[in-house]
């Protein structure tokens, strides 16, 4: 008995000792900065000023206004820095509140063993010196014919034909409010010689613009020439958190679709290059509706014909109403039947109606579709010479495809309208090129930088200048669904959707890719992004609208014209 109590009493001095041991903790030894911005007091986690890097110099320039159109001059003295640095290292600043940085401020990013970097922060406020909505005007053959500028760098370039007298020629453009300009918009000039106009803003900031006139090569396939037109936060749509789901382009007019649950949903119009609020389109989905309160999607055609759809849970009616246009008050119900089918898994969701995806002429041939919620499988309906071939949709359900189910907001696009042309489907786990005979995936499309891309849900497609796109609307980073952007893809000829992007053709392939936005939301988006395409009335641009759910849109323009 004594040995035993002899051996417990060694036990536990053993484990008594053991915990005395010290545990060798490896402490960093890096002192980088990997990310910084600067922001004011109310403006949360947004990244409002964006930095510019010289050796350990961060410079900010500071809009002397902020909003850069308003009247309330920023206080340098209260900016607020933020900024991620080494794991394991401290600052010797305290960033993340009101600052002075009307002169250098100097700090030490200081590692986990003691190693300091020092860095110096810059800041300046600068007026605005940008200008927008350039035209000039001038007589030909008795009428007046107007341009439309195209800023390339430091130029204003105008595509007009050679030999034309443009001795009389009124130039108008937009700039800040704050800013002045060395010529007035209006004056009438002589640009058969060269002209140079100056815009001067606040914080003796000037910028010299070079008026050019060219005339205009024209590309027989494809886009040339492209631009940003604009970046607008929710507040300037009057965002409601994360309930802005669905964009859709008819004509001159954006549509904002806005989610409501109880009969609520909105259709608000505004003018696509004006940002201007038009109207609210007709809603047939109403409270009085029932099941039917609640709609997720207005989405156009090729032509700028519309069709608005409710959300519709498994077993519940599902109607889609047509209008012509957004000033369409008494729209056709063109679908009208039940969201049920024995081919759909019984222990999924089921629902449809969040997105609805269209390829074609209404008026003449179109395909629609309409994913079931956590399933594999889509509702389908054909248009032929501009009558729906049957209200009994078409079920159907794909295979090969990443992931147990496409989620709840995939979108099917094909490419072609007719039900047999190959399609696309994009989805939370996947960019896929599908067979339509077979409906199994042909490939998963190669992405660039596959492996930071979250969800790949928004698709649309846009025909320009003889060739055909997809845009894609990409989620990066994480699971937060916070950083989108857009990827357009020349799929003119359907099998470069084969392209790898080790290949030398993938550039020819994915042409286009965004920025990366960020959105402000500090908690999880619901992935729910949306892209738009419309064209100008002479064909010459193509602009595409991408929809980042919680954060904005954004404006991007694709000419024909060459940039040589």
């Amino acid at each position: 008995m004594k040995r035993k109590v002899l051996y417990v009493l060694l036990f536990f001095l053993a484990i008594l000792y053991s915990c005395d041991k010290e545990v060798a903790i490896e402490r960093g030894s890096e002192a980088l900065i990997s990310d910084i911005f600067a922001n004011i007091e109310g403006s949360g986690p947004d990244r409002l000023f964006e930095p510019r890097y010289s050796n350990d110099t961060i410079y900010f320039d500071i809009p002397y206004y902020y909003p850069v159109d308003s009247d309330f001059e920023t206080d340098l003295s209260k900016i607020i820095v933020r900024a991620t640095i080494s794991s394991d290292a401290k600052l010797s600043v305290k960033f993340g509140e009101p600052m002075d940085l009307t002169k250098p401020l100097d700090f030490y990013v200081i590692s986990g063993t003691g190693v300091e970097k020092k860095y110096v922060i810059k800041a300046k406020k600068v007026g605005d010196t940008s200008i927008s909505d350039s035209k000039i005007s001038f007589e030909m053959d008795g009428a007046t014919q107007e341009v439309e500028g195209i800023l390339i760098n430091d130029e204003l370039r105008f595509f007009v034909l050679s030999g034309l007298d443009m001795s009389q020629t009124t130039l108008t453009f937009t700039i800040n409010k704050h800013a002045t300009s060395s010529i007035q918009s209006g004056t009438v000039l002589d640009l058969n010689t060269p002209q140079t106009l100056t815009i001067s803003a606040p914080g003796n900031v000037e910028k010299e613009y070079k008026i050019v006139l060219m005339e205009p090569i024209r590309l027989p396939y494809g886009f040339g020439i492209h631009r940003s037109l604009w970046v607008k936060e929710g507040a300037e749509w009057d965002f409601t958190g994360d309930l802005e789901s669905c964009i859709a382009v008819s004509g001159d007019y954006l549509i904002i679709t806005t989610t409501g649950t109880t009969g609520n949903s909105r259709y608000r119009v505004f003018n696509r290059f004006t940002g201007e609020y038009v109207r609210d389109m007709y809603m047939p989905f109403t409270a009085s509706s029932g099941a039917l309160s609640q709609s997720n999607q207005l989405v156009a055609d090729e032509t700028g014909k519309l069709l608005a759809v409710n959300r519709a849970a498994y077993g519940q009616n599902i109607r889609i109403y047509k209008y012509t246009d957004v000033f369409d008050d008494d729209p056709e119900l063109l679908i009208n039947t039940t969201n049920a089918n024995t081919a759909l898994p019984t222990t999924a969701d089921r629902s449809t109606g969040r997105r609805l995806n269209i390829t074609g002429n209404l008026d003449g041939d179109a395909v629609i579709t309409s994913p079931a919620s956590v399933t594999k499988a889509f509702y389908r309906w054909e248009v032929k010479n501009g009558v729906l071939v049957s209200q009994t949709p078409a079920v159907v359900t794909m295979s090969g495809i990443a992931g147990n189910h496409i989620g709840y907001y995939p979108e099917i696009q094909y490419i072609n309208p007719s039900v047999t042309s190959n399609y696309l489907l994009g989805q939370q786990n996947d960019f896929s090129y599908m067979d339509a005979t077979t409906n199994n995936q042909i490939n998963a499309v190669s992405l660039q930088s596959r492996g930071n891309t979250t969800f790949m849900n928004a698709l649309a497609i846009g025909r320009f200048n003889n060739a055909t796109y997809a845009f894609l609307g990409r989620y990066f980073a994480n699971y937060t669904l916070r950083r989108m952007g857009l990827s357009m893809f020349d799929i003119t000829n359907p099998q470069m959707l084969g392209t790898q992007t080790s290949s030398s053709l993938y550039p020819s392939f994915n042409v286009f890719n965004s920025e990366t936005l960020v959105s402000p939301l500090s908690t999880t988006g619901p992935g729910t992004g949306d892209i738009a395409v419309g064209y100008s009335h002479d064909g010459d641009r193509m602009q595409v609208y991408m929809l980042h759910t919680g954060y904005g849109i954004w404006a991007y323009e694709f000419t024909v014209y060459s940039a040589n």
